[in-house]
């Protein structure tokens, strides 16, 4: 009796998603709104008209087919969804009136204008460094290239040695080479005697990468050529409680704020203290 009752549920609310999917069809203004309403709602409205049968009939071979059939339906729906939607973008089927934000146009537009400012002073570093990022999240069919991102870092590289390679290694961390990211953020925190910018690029990198020894030794030679920047040590101390690794190192950043306590704003004491109550605990095994 209560299987037939959880059946009956699960089927009729299954029912009542493909029913407002059907109605989002006919009332929704737009392709779009449309075409979101049916991949949604049909697919959870599917999943639970199928998983309500499986347990009416109870039976191994009925729960195998319904698993398998909702499977597909969460792997394809979505994807199939994306590349139609993709491809009436690129075909430009109209947007509802209701619709005022455009994303991708927005950013494609504005790769346009910094491009268009780059070309007329190819010394602007900070105009090339936005223009790549916007790059970089552009898909292929609106300009989008990794080698086209490349190709302004060596120009950058010709007017500035550190942003060159900085930009260069996010961009190959990017694209999943470690290696050659590795290579070139180093490179950079080198090139600048590990400026801000650069070093946290480094850190981020490895941190990203779950390598948090790694950071804090980038983070230890900042602190060296940079004794008064308290941002370095308060890096570190995050790290260090995020992965939980060298509290002696944690401890020393804690203690070189607190002792910096006349140039460190309120914030970082403040953290500074918590932070070292934490580690020296943690140091002493409670």
């Amino acid at each position: 009796m209560i299987i037939e009752f959880i059946s009956a549920i699960l089927i009729a609310t299954g029912s009542l998603f493909m029913l407002i999917a059907s109605i989002g069809i006919l009332k929704l203004p737009d392709f779009y709104t449309r075409m979101s309403a049916i991949t949604k709602a049909s697919t959870l409205g599917l999943g639970l008209v199928l998983l309500g049968i499986s347990i009416h009939f109870d039976q191994i071979g009925v729960f195998a087919k319904s698993f398998i059939i909702i499977t597909f339906l969460l792997l394809t729906n979505p994807i199939g969804a994306h590349a139609i939607a993709r491809a009436a973008y690129k075909q430009k089927i109209k947007y509802s009136d209701s619709t005022i934000i455009d994303e991708l146009q927005a950013l494609y537009l504005k790769a346009n204008e910094l491009e268009l400012a780059w070309l007329n002073n190819k010394n602007n570093t900070e105009i090339a460094e936005e223009l790549v990022c916007a790059i970089i999240q552009l898909p292929a069919s609106h300009g989008g290239s990794f080698s086209k991102a490349l190709d302004i870092a060596r120009e950058i590289t010709k007017v500035d040695f550190a942003t060159g390679y900085r930009i260069t290694g996010n961009i190959y961390s990017k694209m999943g080479k470690f290696e050659k990211a590795e290579k070139y953020l180093k490179q950079a925190c080198e090139a600048c005697m590990f400026s801000p910018k650069a070093s946290f690029a480094l850190v981020n990198f490895y941190v990203e990468n779950k390598l948090p020894n790694r950071a804090l030794n980038v983070i230890e030679d900042a602190m060296k050529q940079h004794p008064e920047n308290l941002e370095f040590p308060l890096k570190a101390i995050h790290i260090a409680f995020d992965f939980e690794v060298s509290n002696k190192f944690a401890i020393e950043c804690c203690n070189r704020i607190i002792e910096q306590s006349h140039a460190a704003p309120s914030e970082y004491l403040l953290q500074a203290s918590s932070f070292k109550r934490f580690f020296v605990e943690r140091s002493m095994g409670k």
